[in-house]
């Protein structure tokens, strides 16, 4: 999963946030959960959830860091399953 150009985009935070390169990865994410690891719902119903919040965390620097640390959380945690 290359959920990490998810977190890169939210931690660049001297650009606007790309929304569409966000969505794109988490989405592709969910997808792979689906096919891959159906079982890992928690992970999942996460990462969906971290995907709602994409445009309230656009302009807040904070926010941005935050929210890419979290992706980054889930995405280390994918590597021990």
């Amino acid at each position: 999963m290359d959920l990490l150009r998810s977190a890169k985009s939210a931690f660049e935070i001297n650009k606007p946030f790309d929304k569409t390169i966000a969505n794109l990865f988490i989405r592709k994410a969910l997808e792979e959960f689906d096919n891959n690891f159906p079982q890992e719902t928690v992970l999942r119903k996460e990462l969906a959830n971290f995907q709602v919040q994409i445009n309230s965390i656009s302009s807040d620097p904070l926010k941005r860091i935050r929210w890419g640390e979290k992706i980054m959380t889930i995405a280390s945690r994918l590597g021990s399953i």
